[in-house]
């Protein structure tokens, strides 16, 4: 059952936080790159999106592995996780968050709305069954080893069941129904009237644009909120949201170029921080297809079937300059599909290699000196200097002989190409939120549903090799051994490049000096960052 305080405490409330609001009285106001699409946490993973809904709703651990609505979790047998959950905590509409809310938020992950999952579903895709053992303890089971789910349940964002019409009995299913007769619509996410979580600040107002009003929550369970009201604003133009900065309209601006720090210099009124990120910056490659779209050879094949004709183009690209020169430096080489500095990375492998004259030769031993013609794709205005870094690739496999036609499109467009698979190369950004082994068991696997693998294998790569090693990982409860599985597993993708490992992106924010800001390494904009000097 579902409780919700009493008028008398409700107003006791109010009267609290209106004589709170003459001591904080702070706004932080926020210039983000890309328009949160969604006030629904469980329509989009875009970071932008995530980043506004992690501010009203919470899940049982962060991202950096912080207990939120969980204490703690143990395995009681090879198919069970069972999860103690926080006592006291309260939705902002003031009802108790209890172990019915993670059950009836389970079953929103994998509700299909209008016929469609949603972009998270597939982080629950081994679970069978989530029980509620008490107000307070929940079970997940599972279709068999999984030791990586709490990681999964990153993703799930805890909602009220009580903005929902329940059944006489609510059970989970992997199709969301649940014996749920209604589920609140995006629209009515939208408005306010379900954008109700457990999380630091509460929604004011959301707009189509992205932009967005919040208010401290101040019945927060833990330490509350730093400021007693947030703006999110959106301005994709990187100048725009310098010119913003400047011009007193914001305090703090996402991902500054290199040459919009410049304006800072000198004036010590204006800071900026950066933080490595788990971001990798890629291309990934069709290597398994006979004819890979976007890319031509004379006869008809599929070059990119040949190791040799993979190297070349690993070793055709001078990763250093491109982030000395076009990154400024905020950026890491890359070594690896995932952050060499990562827990759990390998972080003896080393950097990849440059050297062009040898990238001819190995274009010549496999027959396609001078005769290779690619696409290479890409989304446009997604990362950080992009555009100029894809023209920079297109460059370097131009000078080993390649033709190369560099799309740069928006994400709308670059992802529905994607999904379709009509991208035999095409440049992309992963980051790692549940560690090194996330991009590589999507990206690189052979699918396997009920392990999770290989759901996102654009490359069409297939290695027993890798297979043997991530299935091993997948199931490995021993830390310590799961880890070498991985790193085993990277070992065998970087040898075969089925995707060319770029650099680590960082994550950079201007902002004004009277605020520091301690920045998080999966990219996400929490208006908790930033503090008063």
């Amino acid at each position: 059952m579902k409780f919700t305080i009493n008028k008398t405490a409700w107003l006791a409330g109010i009267c609290t936080a209106l004589m709170a609001s003459s001591v904080y009285a702070d706004t932080l106001r926020m210039a983000f790159q890309v328009s949160p699409s969604t006030i629904d946490p469980f329509k989009s993973s875009a970071s932008a999106t995530a980043s506004l809904n992690e501010h009203i709703y919470e899940g049982l651990i962060s991202r950096t592995n912080q207990k939120l609505l969980a204490t703690s979790y143990s395995w009681t047998d090879d198919t069970t996780l069972v999860v103690n959950l926080r006592k006291g905590v309260k939705f902002h509409n003031g009802a108790d968050f209890t172990a019915e809310d993670v059950v009836y938020s389970s079953c929103r992950m994998m509700y299909r709305v209008g016929g469609k999952k949603n972009m998270l579903t597939s982080a629950m895709g081994p679970v069978t069954d989530v029980v509620a053992i008490d107000d307070y303890t929940v079970a997940f089971k599972t279709v068999g080893l999984y030791p990586i789910l709490i990681q999964k349940l990153k993703s799930l964002s805890i909602l009220d069941s009580g903005d929902a019409d329940l059944g006489p009995t609510l059970k989970f299913d992997n199709t969301g129904d649940c014996g749920i007769t209604r589920y609140p619509t995006k629209a009515e996410f939208e408005s306010g009237k379900y954008a109700n979580g457990t999380g630091k600040y509460k929604y004011e107002s959301f707009s189509i644009t992205g932009d967005a009003n919040l208010v401290r929550n101040d019945e927060y369970w833990g330490e509350p909120g730093n400021w007693e009201r947030v703006e999110i604003r959106s301005v994709e133009n990187s100048g725009a949201r310098m010119a913003g900065l400047l011009a007193g309209d914001y305090d703090l601006i996402e991902n500054p170029t290199g040459e919009d720090l410049l304006a800072l210099d000198g004036n010590p009124a204006y800071s900026y921080s950066t933080e490595p990120s788990w971001r990798s910056i890629f291309l990934i490659l069709d290597v398994g297809s006979d004819v890979a779209p976007g890319v031509t050879a004379p006869d008809g094949s599929n070059p990119l079937k040949d190791i040799r004709v993979r190297k070349a183009l690993s070793l055709s690209i001078d990763r250093a300059a491109i982030v000395e020169k076009l990154m400024g430096g905020n950026a890491t080489v890359a070594s690896q599909f995932a952050p060499s500095y990562q827990y759990g990375a390998d972080s003896s492998m080393p950097d990849m290699v440059y050297d062009p004259e040898l990238a001819k030769k190995l274009l010549a031993e496999a027959g396609y000196a001078d005769s290779i013609t690619i696409d290479l794709r890409m989304p446009s205005g997604k990362y950080q200097n992009g555009t100029r870094v894809g023209q920079a690739i297109a460059q370097y496999f131009t000078r080993i002989g390649i033709t190369v036609n560099l799309v740069a499109e928006p994400w709308s467009l670059f992802r529905k190409g994607r999904s379709a698979r009509e991208l035999g190369v095409f440049m992309y950004g992963w980051g790692h939120p549940q560690g090194p082994a996330q991009m590589i068991s999507y990206a690189f696997g052979t699918r396997n549903k009920p392990l999770n693998l290989g759901g996102s294998n654009y490359s069409n790569y297939s290695s027993p090799e890798f297979d043997a090693a991530m299935t091993a990982w997948a199931v490995e409860t021993d830390e310590a051994k799961a880890l070498e599985y991985n790193q085993a597993a990277m070992r065998v993708a970087v040898e075969d490049l089925p995707g060319i490992p770029l650099y680590y992106q960082h994550s950079t924010w201007a902002h004004t000096s009277d605020i520091t800001v301690a920045g998080r390494p999966d990219e996400r904009t929490f208006a908790d960052m930033a503090s008063k000097n």
